[in-house]
């Protein structure tokens, strides 16, 4: 019984934070990064878009909404020294599915404020750009978005 009490303790001491998940995985920065530069590229950090973001985060990483400050203060940093272009990079070897999974994510932020704004749309492209995403790939991706056709 004892045994058991001790692994669960070392299993809680030994149980990684967020940030230190974030800044153990490059691509997981690099993905939650773009998804970053959606949710500020209109300018207009709309509760919405915030909203969209702590949950595609909770739901795609595991990463809890109360996490969120403390990971995108690290990301912040991250951002010093990476660009949206060098972020998607990072990201071009992931499994097709998994790209046109990250687009729509994108454009769940982007639509998030039912107000789609041109730097938006050049950043959604751009990433759609760099991971090879083809045009019909990327309608694909929008119709799986909440955006709709």
């Amino acid at each position: 019984m004892s045994e058991s009490i001790f692994d669960r303790i070392s299993a809680f001491l030994n149980k990684k934070s967020a940030v230190q998940r974030v800044a153990d995985d490059p691509a997981l920065a690099s993905e939650l990064l773009l998804l970053l530069h959606v949710v500020f590229a209109d300018g207009d950090q709309h509760p919405a878009e915030i909203a969209a973001f702590k949950e595609i985060a909770f739901k795609n990483f595991g990463i809890a909404a109360e996490d969120i400050p403390e990971v995108a203060e690290y990301l912040k940093d991250f951002a010093y020294e990476t660009t949206t272009k060098q972020a998607a990079n990072m990201l071009a070897e992931m499994a097709p599915e998994r790209r046109l999974s990250l687009l729509r994510d994108l454009m769940t932020i982007a639509c998030a404020d039912n107000r789609i704004d041109k730097s938006e749309t050049v950043l959604i492209q751009r990433v759609a750009d760099v991971l090879g995403i083809k045009h019909e790939e990327l309608q694909q991706a929008q119709r799986g978005s909440p955006c709709g056709a």
